[in-house]
């Protein structure tokens, strides 16, 4: 019976391990946005900054177009919805609650649009490949990621340390002065044990699969 409850209690300590934090709106879905429309919300856990915003499929992708819809032309990747962002200095970023210290993986996919835009009063320019770098509060993390113009939706992701448990900023900054749309959706975050702990957990989780099998045969 000890040893039962030994497995069952150590499985749900590598379930708890595993579970990925709270981000809130993940895919950009709880603001209501027209078909081919843009929003910027002023509330919500979201902040969005300069031409950063939530686009809904779709809109024409013309160069004579609204700028903030002009990149509406992709099948999001959940729900109907995704952030846009436009050029350098766009951050979509909210605040994180962190149970504990430790070592942790934020992702999202990304795509970008191809063609030339054309802005009133300030002229027309040929769409080049994004960039931008994942964000915790204002000091980016991992390396700077090209998401290439005329991309469908990849995955990128960046791993980074919370010194203790709380509540921090993070997100996604475009980096580079250029005209290019980046697409964001369905972001993500996970711990991230450490590889000696993941050694010694591994086998311990095998184990408590074949008791759990062991003892479903009984049963």
């Amino acid at each position: 019976m000890k040893t039962r409850i030994l497995l069952i209690l150590t499985g749900i300590s590598l379930a708890r391990m595993v579970q990925a934090q709270t981000l809130l709106n993940a895919g950009f879905e709880d603001n209501l946005v027209a078909a081919g429309g843009f929003l910027k919300p002023t509330t919500g856990p979201w902040t969005f900054s300069n031409d950063a915003g939530i686009v809904r499929p779709f809109a024409p992708n013309s160069s004579t177009g609204p700028l903030n819809t002009w990149s509406a032309t992709f099948v999001p990747i959940e729900g109907q919805q995704y952030a846009s962002t436009y050029a350098a200095s766009d951050m979509i970023r909210q605040g994180v609650v962190f149970g504990a210290a430790g070592n942790y993986r934020i992702s999202v996919y990304a795509a970008a649009p191809d063609g030339t835009l054309t802005i009133p009063n300030v002229g027309t320019s040929t769409l080049t490949d994004g960039e931008f770098s994942f964000v915790l509060g204002n000091l980016a993390i991992g390396q700077t990621i090209t998401v290439p113009k005329s991309s469908s939706w990849n995955v990128y992701n960046a791993d980074f340390t919370i010194p203790s448990a709380g509540t921090y900023d993070v997100g996604v900054r475009n980096t580079k002065a250029a005209a290019y749309f980046i697409n964001y959706d369905a972001f993500s975050i996970q711990s991230v044990p450490e590889p000696s702990l993941l050694t010694l957990l591994l086998p311990i989780g095998l184990i408590v699969a074949r008791r759990n099998a062991s003892l479903l045969k009984k049963s």
